[in-house]
């Protein structure tokens, strides 16, 4: 029975029971850790935490593209970072959903440690990317404004570590918009006869094709890029790239290309803080809290339940 309670014990003080995901390796002596649950509201400390954070950065929802003949993209969230932040577990944060602000440590954005804007859904002319101005941090990104209403236009591309996100492509033919790359990526590409190419990320890569020709689909975006726009017809836009500043998987996204004619939404901006694209309202992408810290020494060891789940403990 002592065995039982301990192992139990060491359960629960683990980080297994946060809505942040555990801390893994980052950088050799460092951890990283993922908070996306847009439902968050706390911050748990995991047992190795030192009481000051190496980094903390956030990325802002992006907006939705407007559902509308001649609907404009959702604009990019915006990034931002503080170093060396002291805080202890109890921190109330909000990871927001599309369109809405991302920040730690504090009752709101403006009363925050840290805090990225939110893209603006599209309603009429031009959906802003999020704006470093109205942020909190050391380092801050604005997102990439969408593609103007007047044409089909693409999501705005969020911002990230390397830079502001790019704007969806300005409407000039009779196609659709692509979406504007990640952070420190390009702008999407104007349509023509066909669909425009998705803005390219950092690296020079990443945007998806436009369509060609009559009803092609514009490809997805990848690493960060944004997605290519549709030609005429009733062809779906790409969406948006999913970014990989940190890892594989977490990143500044893409925005999703713009569609043609009605249909179901399928040009979603790319994770996270890409925004939508136009012409179906594309929904943006949810924004992302980083945290990196170096742990402290001394800590116990901290048994891992590869078969355990919140909520409905399994033997």
């Amino acid at each position: 029975m002592k065995i039982k309670l301990t192992l139990l014990f060491l359960f629960v003080s683990s980080y297994a029971w946060s809505a942040c995901d555990s801390p893994i390796a980052y950088g050799g002596s460092q951890k990283i850790i993922y908070c996306t649950n847009t439902a968050d509201t706390t911050w748990t400390a995991p047992v190795d935490w030192p009481g000051v954070a190496d980094s903390v950065e956030v990325i802002g929802g992006g907006g939705n593209g407007g559902n509308a003949t001649t609907g404009g993209g959702g604009g990019g969230g915006a990034y931002s970072k503080v170093t060396s932040l002291s805080v202890s577990s109890g921190a109330t944060i909000q990871i927001g959903s599309a369109a809405n602000d991302t920040w730690f440590n504090g009752a709101s954005c403006a009363a925050s440690s840290v805090c990225a804007k939110g893209g603006t859904s599209w309603t009429s002319g031009t959906a802003q990317g999020g704006q470093a101005s109205s942020g909190v941090g050391t380092t801050k990104y604005s997102g990439g404004n969408g593609g103007a209403s007047g044409g089909k236009g693409g999501g705005g591309g969020a911002a990230g570590p390397l830079g502001a996100g790019g704007a969806g492509g300005t409407p000039s033919g009779a196609g659709s918009t692509g979406g504007g790359g990640n952070g420190g990526g390009s702008n999407g590409s104007t349509d023509g006869a066909g669909g425009g190419n998705g803005g390219n990320n950092n690296g020079g890569t990443g945007g998806g094709a436009g369509g060609s020709g009559t009803n092609v689909a514009g490809a997805d975006g990848t690493n960060g890029g944004g997605g290519g726009g549709a030609s005429p017809g009733t062809a779906n836009g790409g969406k948006g790239g999913a970014g990989t500043e940190w890892d594989s998987t977490h990143g500044s996204g893409g925005g999703g290309g713009a569609e043609s004619g009605s249909g179901t939404a399928n040009a979603t901006g790319g994770l996270y803080g890409g925004g939508g694209g136009g012409r179906r309202g594309a929904a943006g992408a949810q924004g992302i809290l980083v945290i990196v810290y170096t742990p402290s020494s001394g800590t116990a060891s901290i048994v891992k339940f590869n078969n355990a789940k919140i909520g409905n403990f399994k033997k």
